[in-house]
């Protein structure tokens, strides 16, 4: 998460979130959405709930693929 959000946002909303919900059950979904509303409140403009449901919520194992353009490389 660092790398996609950064650690600003990052600690950001892990203060908000530690402060809005001490003492209290929580959801994953809350946790996500105090990372969401700091990202965008620090000028991020990323939809992090769509994210994590497709990184997190989803079952089997991610996949990352490579493209590239051969003419590009050559030059």
């Amino acid at each position: 998460m660092v790398f996609y959000l950064g650690k600003d946002i990052l600690k950001q909303g892990l203060k908000t979130y530690f402060k809005k919900y001490m003492f209290k059950n929580t959801k994953m979904s809350d946790f996500i959405s105090e990372l969401n509303d700091a990202a965008v409140r620090l000028g991020l403009t990323v939809n992090f709930r769509e994210w994590s449901d497709s990184w997190l919520t989803t079952a089997g194992c991610a996949e990352i693929g490579l493209k590239f353009d051969k003419d590009e490389i050559t030059g």
